[in-house]
């Protein structure tokens, strides 16, 4: 078992900028189904597992009814956005601080296993790409049975890394509710940045430890919050 401090973060809104790409593709999907969902709400949910999305944002009923058909649509409306994606300023920085400090760093995102491999090619941590040995594992929604704010994506994040937390500190960084709820669960300590869109005070009401502006923020605070 390692005992070496852990980092995991969610990629989506926190280390890549996807959020509103998402937002834009939920919108359009739904639409294409007659379903009027608003902007806001659907922007509320982006960090949750799609499997949980529709019904949050617009009921049982919609879910029951459509709900495979919705997903099926919202990864055709994303597929056509995606190459615009970007990775946040800030985030081969983070990473590279956070191995020159010998932090164990695992990458935990919900999206489907081809979304996220297109993230981390971006960040150039995939797999079969110059990645500089930033990142020890990686993990998607394929490795969990229950999406976000469930705790199974991070503790197969942990998992994967051998870590045990009776002898090793770890913490999770992310840029939801969704993502500090997980860290929760999991009985971790939660620090988010503000680049997914969410309040400060809505992060700190959820739970998070500590609230920073954005990556560049985070990496100049390392001292504040990273685990030993």
């Amino acid at each position: 078992m390692s005992a070496d401090p852990t980092v995991v973060l969610d990629v989506d809104g926190t280390l890549v900028d996807t959020n509103y790409h998402h937002v834009l593709a939920w919108s359009r999907a739904f639409a294409a189904h007659d379903v009027t969902v608003p902007l806001w709400r659907v922007h509320r949910a982006i960090g949750m597992g799609g499997d949980r999305l529709v019904g949050e944002v617009a009921g049982d009923d919609v879910e029951e009814r459509l709900g495979d058909e919705v997903r099926a649509r919202w990864k055709d409306e994303f597929d056509a956005v995606i190459d615009e994606v970007r990775p946040l300023v800030g985030a081969r920085e983070l990473l590279a601080a956070l191995k020159d400090r010998g932090v164990a760093v695992a990458l935990a995102s919900s999206a489907n296993p081809e979304h996220a491999h297109h993230a981390f090619a971006l960040l150039g941590v995939d797999e079969g790409a110059e990645d500089d040995g930033l990142v020890d594992t990686a993990t998607s929604a394929e490795d969990a049975g229950e999406s976000k704010p469930d705790p199974e994506l991070v503790q197969a994040a942990l998992d994967r890394l051998g870590q045990d937390l009776e002898t090793g500190a770890a913490c999770v960084v992310g840029d939801s509710v969704h993502d500090v709820r997980a860290a929760q669960r999991a009985g971790l300590p939660a620090y988010a940045v503000l680049t997914g869109g969410t309040s400060r005070a809505e992060l700190l009401e959820a739970g998070a430890a500590g609230v920073y502006v954005d990556l560049d923020d985070l990496r100049e605070h390392l001292e504040e919050w990273l685990p030993r």
